[in-house]
């Protein structure tokens, strides 16, 4: 027995030594043909790495945002292949030398065969970001406007805003600093500087806007002015504004290209002497204003009244002396007294006299009582609860009112309103009552909004003094927080958020009140101790979000009385089992998480009324009957994207969910999805995004919006069919990509949804040639179309549609595009024109106009005559126009129309070599004031457009050499091939997709 074991063993180490010398050896003979596999290889690496690039050129350019993980594959790219060039040189260089040397072949053939597979695997991994749109508009921002009406009746402000501009007229003058006490209107007039110069473009081609705070946050501020960078480095003019600068800041350290004479710096500060630090060549100072100027801002907050009662005017007078002339304080108390009889007024001017606590900051004691008194004559007390948690957040912070929603409602902040929708409206409302009040500020962003510092100060005296006792340490860079046993014991409220906690207590610590703890944005933060966990028995609202943490410890459980619990973006949190014993849990949000599944236990969770789980990459698994347990179940967002099995059971679970108002669903394939599946309430479902397939679009959707996202080859399934339900949607949202089977919408939508489209994204969708068929029909019927299609549309976006020669193949009078506010068409290589005529006189909400690479596309707007001349076009909102390698573009319009387009700023032009004249009729560019793109031609008057494009075309004739001819013409081969490999390209997208599910 023992020798045939032998035995067998030593045949397997005899043919296992066998294949390897076998495989040693053809490295020897097959050195040749390896080294040329890795040759071809190297070379279409470059050749991709280069189109990748040139695509990170263009968007740096337009100031995009590149996706993730792009920059990481450039560089990978370009360690491989120098590594590879060196192998090959030095494989070059030994042949030459020993090219009999049996040790060199093996050593060049075993190197080149091993060096291959991480090549071609490299490609596989970049070809996603060749072919996929990968690049993330940043979204605008938002700049808050000087709202106050003749403001040159307010002297003082008025000489201050028009000092400023004077400086910033002149060239010899970079930095300008603006300085005056906290609440004296300083960052109001730096917006309006900025909000005056984005609508006239007279001095500079855009602003960028940031705020300090006293703690100084890098990163923050390099983001905020990443766009505003690339386009000072490109060329462009742009106008910095540094807002509530507290100390002098290294502009260099924070990547502010000072040196160049097109970057231009304004900064406000309380203080002269950081001016004086930050070396401006230009100090202005914003006095507080005069008591004739206070008493002309006071009259139209509140109205003539004042000035027609007697009594009212003469305690009105005395009330405005009160607010010192600080528009801030002006604004706060007229609001706040605006409505109210004349004992309140007198009230409310005994309040202001007496004098401030003593132990307050002098800073904010003047403040105090303005501020206190507007507060206290908020009528709404969800407006009040709402002020008093947005102290909790970090100064100058952009605070979103979905975590205003969720910590309110945690905390019973909203009178026990029906539902969440419900509560998110009281707190709209309650948010624009603030901000009408001069409590509040408009956020940067959409769903935001911000508290001014002063304001911030006096609402935590408030909160302490309205037994809301808050600790707020938020945005402090704090490292560690070891508060003491007893030190914490009157607290009702806790922040922490956004510093760089990498510990907290590993101890019992006296909170017996701790309603809310707040403790998001401490990235290093990976652990929070059992004994400090126990010891919150009250708090009813918990925020851990982006942290490290990776378990809950087993005190949790005492938690009962819980009802908010934030744990997003944990990417190392597994397990959420525990939860089930939190039963009084109305709010869970997980997105982000690294939960592996959705386990039985949670069905216990019966009272939660808002789940999130989206992008959990490693959730395969939802227990079945869990989420149909969740009967009360209002706002649910749920990523099905991993699972591949269970998924139908999902949907049919989400489908018996009554109360359900909105859903946000993804799902990987259309065949996952059962027959009838969305079979939903329309008397209850407010809004939905439906995605199935891969793709980012949409996501920028509303809760109140109706979207459907499809990525499917084939279409089998009518659309119609599973949401009969939603027939009486009001506005929807339609995302389709990759779709193979698809010639045009109609037969996915009919005449009926047409109307109710808001937006429409189309990619690659190789056999659309239109967007609507005059004979076709989802019934097979004839189409007849009642009412105009499009009558509702906002957004159309279509890309890589290499069959679209037309927008639609049916008479123009049933279209209409009167809604149409942007516009963008890209790698359409058959269109040959956008627009006829009588639909390009319907676009008087157009305002922006992207089209680029539609080698085919002769005009934007044709199909009249000459005998229509008399004709006028107005484009009455188009602001920004962007042609980007239009090779056969003749001109926007052929037909001699006299078209006038008054809030024209902005045109660009790359690549349009054969654009000799804007359009052989008359166009009024009253506001253009040059052309941008291959040259900078700037506009003679405002009828000058045509003389502009002619210096354009000379320019690039004149500058354009032989070699860049050759460019051109590869560039054009290029793109022949490129569509010419769509199908087989989109194949391998899906396959590389399928792997990267499969694998996580």
């Amino acid at each position: 027995m023992i020798e045939q074991v032998g035995s067998f063993l030593l045949g397997k180490v005899r043919d296992l030594l066998f294949g390897v010398a076998m495989q040693e050896i053809g490295y020897m003979w097959n050195c040749e043909e390896n080294v040329k596999k890795l040759k071809n290889e190297v070379k279409n690496l470059k050749v991709l790495r280069g189109k990748i690039q040139q695509k990170i050129t263009i968007a740096n350019l337009n100031g995009d945002k590149l996706s993730y993980g792009v920059k990481d594959w450039v560089k990978e790219a370009d360690t491989t292949i120098s590594s590879a060039d060196k192998f090959l040189e030095q494989e070059a260089n030994a042949k030459i030398g020993l090219c009999s040397n049996w040790t060199t072949f093996y050593h060049y053939g075993k190197g080149s065969a091993e060096m291959t597979p991480p090549l071609v695997q490299l490609q596989e991994r970049g070809v996603p970001y060749e072919n996929h749109v990968f690049f993330e508009t940043l979204p605008p921002r938002q700049l808050d406007v000087f709202q106050t009406k003749n403001l040159e009746d307010l002297v003082t402000q008025y000489s201050a805003l028009n000092d400023i501009i004077a400086a910033l007229e002149d060239d010899n003058i970079q930095i300008i600093g603006i300085h005056g006490l906290g609440g004296v209107g300083k960052t109001t007039l730096a917006k309006e500087v900025a909000a005056r110069e984005k609508k006239t473009n007279l001095l500079f081609d855009d602003v960028a806007f940031t705020s300090v705070s006293p703690i100084v946050n890098a990163e923050k501020i390099q983001k905020d002015l990443e766009i505003a960078r690339k386009r000072i480095m490109k060329g462009d003019k742009i106008l910095i504004i540094i807002d509530d600068v507290w100390e002098r800041l290294d502009l260099e350290e924070l990547c502010i290209p000072i040196d160049h004479a097109n970057c231009r710096i304004l900064l406000t500060s309380r203080n002269e002497d950081v001016c004086e630090k930050m070396n401006v060549q230009c100090k202005i100072c914003v006095n507080s204003l005069s008591i004739d100027e206070a008493w002309i801002l006071f009259k139209r907050v509140v109205g003539e009244r004042v000035e027609t009662n007697a009594d009212f005017k003469r305690v009105a007078k005395e009330v405005v002396k009160e607010c010192g002339g600080l528009p801030l304080l002006i604004q706060a108390v007229g609001n706040a007294l605006k409505n109210k009889r004349i004992d309140s007024w007198e009230s409310a001017l005994s309040r202001l006299k007496k004098a401030a606590p003593s132990d307050i900051d002098p800073d904010i004691r003047k403040a105090f009582a303005h501020l206190k008194l507007s507060y206290d004559y908020l009528e709404s007390e969800e407006a009040k609860s709402c002020f008093l948690l947005c102290s909790l957040f970090p100064e100058d912070d952009d605070i979103s009112l979905e975590d205003l929603i969720c910590y309110g409602w945690g905390l019973g902040k909203f009178d026990d309103p029906d539902s969440i929708e419900v509560a998110r409206a009281k707190v709209r409302i309650a948010v624009d009552v603030l901000t009408s009040s001069g409590l509040l500020l408009n956020g940067t962003y959409d769903g935001c909004t911000k508290m001014h510092d002063i304001v911030r100060d006096v609402a935590l005296l408030i909160a302490s003094q309205d037994n809301n006792n808050f600790l707020v340490e938020a945005g402090k860079g704090l490292k560690e927080w070891l508060p003491t046993q007893n030190s914490l014991e009157r607290y009702t409220g806790i922040s922490l958020a956004h510093n760089r906690i990498s510990k907290l207590p590993d101890y019992k610590v006296n909170v017996p009140h701790l309603e809310i703890f707040l403790v998001s944005r401490n990235w290093d933060l990976s652990m929070i101790s059992d004994e400090f966990i126990g010891c919150m028995k009250k708090v009813n609202v918990l925020d851990v979000s982006r942290t490290k943490i990776s378990w809950l410890p087993q005190s949790f459980q005492l938690l009962t009385k819980l009802r908010t619990l934030n744990l997003e973006h944990n990417q190392f949190f597994h397990d959420i089992s525990i939860l089930g014993e939190m039963t009084e849990l109305e709010i869970l949000i997980l997105n982000e998480t690294g939960i592996k599944e959705i386990p039985k236990e949670i069905d216990r969770l019966v009272n939660l009324r808002r789940l999130e789980v989206c992008k959990c990459k490693n959730m395969t698994h939802v227990a079945p009957g869990v989420i149909s347990a969740f009967w009360r179940l209002e706002e649910l967002c749920i990523d099905l994207w991993w699972m591949s099995q269970g998924v139908d059971g999902c949907i049919a679970e989400v489908m018996k969910l009554s109360k359900l108002t909105y859903l946000n669903i993804k799902v990987k394939t259309l065949d996952l999805i059962p027959e009838g599946a969305f079979n939903v309430s329309s008397e209850n479902l407010k809004g939905f995004r439906i995605q199935i397939g891969h793709s980012k679009q949409g996501n920028e959707v509303k809760r109140s919006d109706r979207c459907l996202v499809i990525s499917s080859k084939h279409l089998v399934i009518p659309l119609l069919k599973w949401l009969n339900k939603l027939r009486e949607v009001s506005r929807l949202h339609i995302f389709l990509r990759e779709s193979l089977n698809l010639n045009n919408i109609m037969p996915t939508l009919d005449d009926e949804h047409f109307n109710k489209l808001k937006h429409i994204d189309l990619f690659y969708c190789p056999n659309v040639s239109c967007l609507v068929d005059n004979g076709t029909r989802c019934d097979g019927e004839v189409w007849n179309a009642e009412e105009k299609l499009f009558q509702e549309l906002e957004h159309l976006k279509l890309m890589y549609l290499k069959s679209l020669g037309v927008l639609w193949k049916c008479p123009d009078e049933y279209i209409s595009l009167t809604n149409l506010v942007t516009l963008s068409i890209s790698r359409c290589s058959k269109l040959e024109r956008v627009f006829t005529v009588s639909v390009a006189q319907g676009l008087v909400h157009l305002k922006e106009m992207h089209i680029s690479w539609c080698r085919s596309l002769v005009e934007v707007i044709g199909g009249g005559g000459d005998d229509e001349s008399g004709n006028v076009i107005i484009f009455p909102s188009l602001a920004k126009i962007n042609f980007h390698r239009l090779s056969s573009l003749k001109s926007f319009c052929s037909g001699s129309f006299r078209i006038q387009y008054p809030s024209l700023v902005k045109v660009y032009m790359f690549k349009c070599e054969r654009m000799d004249i804007w359009g052989s009729g008359i166009h009024e560019t009253p506001r253009l004031k040059r052309l941008d793109g291959d040259c900078d031609v700037p506009l003679d008057g405002p009828n000058s457009i045509n003389e502009a494009v002619a210096k354009v075309l000379w320019h690039s004739q004149s500058h354009m050499c032989k070699m860049e001819q050759e460019d051109e013409a590869k560039e054009d081969d290029n793109d022949q091939r490129e569509d010419n490999d769509d199908d087989v390209r989109m194949e391998l997208v899906d396959a590389i997709n399928d792997m990267g599910t499969f694998t996580n």
